[in-house]
């Protein structure tokens, strides 16, 4: 029968106590006293709310405040630690523990440690001839074996001297100190390095360094060498500054050697550029939304020297477009009106510089919801754009536009039919500024009558519901005025005598899955001799299943009497598979041909091994763009992912834009609850205009 003792143990910060002076019960079948040692044996438990320890002895001195766990020694406390020895002695006085045969595991990370030998002072353990892993205990797939390491658990760190790294029971390799967080909170440290070789450029090196001082922001600090080729430094500051509103600005630069851009005839020996993204849902929100107003803004800003800051990033695919946007967009808005101010600036990295690239900076727009007038069924609208098309070498203009709707609405036959009527007022007004030549500001002043039926229906089948829109617009312009020059970068609203049919057919299964869509839209212009009807548009989207989705588009001209735009795109997905492909083919003139496939297929084997690949190919240039093949394994404690890749990169010389193309071996290998680290090997092999 067990007897149950209360002893008043004073605890000055013991590791497993928690750092309070607490009180603990003992469980033990038979306890006695022996002059100033207190003996429980028999499977003993001691207890309070915060740890618990239990042992088959333990002797506690009252004149020494030791306490001695012996056999079977297994310590669990309230932050998720579990520890387990052969012998274990506890000195209050001192704050102090030593064990043997020590077995420590934390449930957080799913990290274990076992030592021979263990001394604690406070939170911090001392370990000696041990090894440390996250995979099973028995026959671990990895672990690290080192004669001495330091555990802090009040700061969840482990810091290890001349640890050896073990791939089963093979040494792999050695290092002389190696430290880890066992956390998963975020906390400042060293990220998963990047080592790699290309054959221009030697070893590659990038050690990101993140720093995480507070809740709301970190920094990231990405020095990298490229042996051969330079150095540089990528750095991201990342911020929450709301509960609605979050940023990141980054900032990077590359020096190159000079004997590496002379080779490479770069028109650059500095890559730079500056990246900032902001968002805010609510700018002025005591301004704004105590006011019945919502408002957000969005900035997504890029200011780059050359292509080569985007191919020379670390942690980013390489470029594949040219064209690079930044953007600013901001709107406030309530039910009744509508106001956005928006900017884009573009770099053409092809380019030698932008000076004749079109900005707008800035736009504006100004819109009055379709609101009802006095009388039944009639309603009016306002629209107002303002333009600046600017640029620094060639002809800039800034644009005025107001759009004016008065429109008549009824619906009939209890709402089978929708019949609408409107007439439209439009005004635009282009000052142009800095032309080589005097060229006459515009004005364009037209309205136009709208006339439209539509009907929205629906219909239940045995089997599915099918839901058709139909819509008939006919477009009749009756006042045109023009004036000035129009050039062909400025928009006008040039209507046109026209009728648009336009149809949508979506079904739908019993479930509310809609499996088919179907658009169709058919514009035709009345008062033209010749090419009449305008490009005819098709869309299909097949979901076979909820895994399977076929979609093509197609655009038909009539003009040329053939088909401009081709893109069809086939998805799947399910527990083991994925896959994704995408083929366009567009063909009109004045407009280079796009004729492109990109393909990726992904297969999981089975709960730990999966394969990838995917290709990029343009038929029109007969070209691989990309092609990549990949292996992963994935387990609880490690993964790794190995993968192939050759690709085509754009960069930037003195005598233009030029690409080379690399091929490259990529690994990846990530220890869980440690980290991991990147290794590549890349090739470039041929330059070409």
């Amino acid at each position: 029968m067990f007897r149950v003792v209360t002893l008043f143990l004073i605890f000055l910060s013991s590791t497993f106590a928690n750092s309070f002076l607490g009180t603990y019960e003992v469980y033990a079948p038979s306890i006695y006293s022996d002059k100033d040692e207190v003996i429980a044996e028999g499977g003993v438990v001691i207890y309070n709310q915060n740890s618990t320890f239990s042992a088959d002895k333990i002797i506690y001195n009252q004149t020494d405040e030791t306490l001695e766990l012996i056999g079977d020694v297994y310590v669990s406390s309230e932050d998720s630690k579990y520890s387990k020895n052969d012998y274990l002695k506890i000195d209050f006085k001192k704050d102090f523990f030593s064990g043997d045969k020590l077995f420590l595991y934390d449930d957080v990370s799913d990290l274990w440690i076992k030592s021979n030998r263990a001394v604690t002072n406070k939170k911090k353990y001392i370990l000696k001839d041990a090894s440390i892993s996250s995979c099973d205990v028995k026959n671990p797939d990895w672990q690290f074996r080192f004669k001495k390491g330091v555990y802090r658990s009040d700061k969840d760190y482990v810091t290890l001297n001349h640890p050896t790294f073990y791939l089963k029971d093979v040494p792999v390799f050695y290092l002389p100190w190696f430290a880890f967080p066992t956390s998963t909170t975020r906390q400042s440290g060293l990220l998963r390095p990047l080592i790699g070789f290309e054959n221009s450029e030697n070893l590659l090196f990038v050690q990101p360094i993140f720093i995480a001082p507070y809740k709301n922001w970190d920094i990231t600090f990405a020095p990298q060498l490229r042996l051969d080729r330079g150095v540089g430094l990528y750095s991201t500051l990342r911020f929450v500054d709301t509960n609605h509103s979050f940023g990141s600005v980054t900032y990077g630069i590359f020096n190159e050697k000079q004997d590496y851009k002379i080779r490479h005839n770069l028109k650059n020996s500095t890559h730079q550029g500056l990246e900032i993204k902001y968002q805010n849902s609510e700018l002025l929100r005591g301004y704004i939304k105590d006011h019945g107003y919502k408002n957000a803004l969005l900035l997504d800003y890029t200011n780059l020297s050359d292509i080569d800051y985007i191919n020379l990033k670390h942690n980013s695919p390489l470029a594949v477009n040219k064209l690079v946007t930044s953007k600013l967009n901001y709107y406030v808005a309530d039910d009744k009106h509508y106001a956005g101010l928006y900017a884009k600036y573009f770099i053409d990295t092809e380019k030698l510089d932008n000076d004749d690239t079109l900005q707008t900076l800035p736009s504006f727009q100004y819109h009055r919801f379709i609101k009802n007038l006095p009388i039944d069924n009639f309603l009016y609208g306002v629209d107002y754009k303002f333009k600046n098309s600017y640029r620094k070498r060639g002809l800039r203009a800034t644009q005025h536009e107001i759009s004016l709707p008065f429109i008549f609405s009824k619906g009939f036959f209890n709402e089978f039919i929708n019949f609408s009527i409107s007439e439209n007022l439009y005004y635009s007004r282009v000052n142009y500024k800095d032309a080589n030549e005097s060229i006459e500001d515009a004005n364009y002043f037209s309205n136009y009558h709208n006339i439209s039926l539509s009907s929205d229906l629906s219909k239940k089948h045995k089997n599915f519901i099918h839901n058709m829109q139909l819509r008939t617009t006919y477009i009749v312009p009756s006042f045109d005025k023009r004036s000035g020059y129009f050039a062909d970068f400025i928009p006008f609203n040039l209507e046109q005598k026209s009728l648009l049919f336009k149809m949508n057919n979506y079904f739908y299964d019993l479930d509310g899955f809609d499996f088919l869509i179907h658009r169709l839209g058919q514009n035709i212009y009345l008062e033209k001799e010749d090419d009449r009807f305008d490009d005819l548009e098709n869309e299909i989207i097949y979901k076979y299943s909820k895994n399977l989705t076929l979609q093509n588009t197609l655009i038909y001209s009539h003009e040329y009497k053939k088909l401009k735009k081709i893109q069809s795109g086939l998805y799947y997905n399910d527990a083991y598979n994925n896959i994704r492909l995408n083929h366009t083919y567009t063909k009109e003139p004045k407009v280079d041909d796009v004729n492109f496939l990109t393909a990726d297929v992904s297969r999981k084997i089975d709960r730990r091994y999966s394969f990838s690949m995917g290709l990029d190919y343009d038929f029109g240039k007969d070209f691989t763009k990309e092609w990549r093949f990949g292996w992963r394994m994935k387990k609880n404690c490690w993964d790794y992912e190995l993968s192939f890749r050759q690709s085509v990169t754009p960069i930037l010389t003195s005598g233009g834009a030029k690409s080379f193309t690399k091929r490259g071996i990529y690994l990846y290998v990530k220890l869980a609850n440690i980290g991991g680290v990147e290794l590549k090997n890349e090739k470039n092999f041929e330059l070409k205009e």
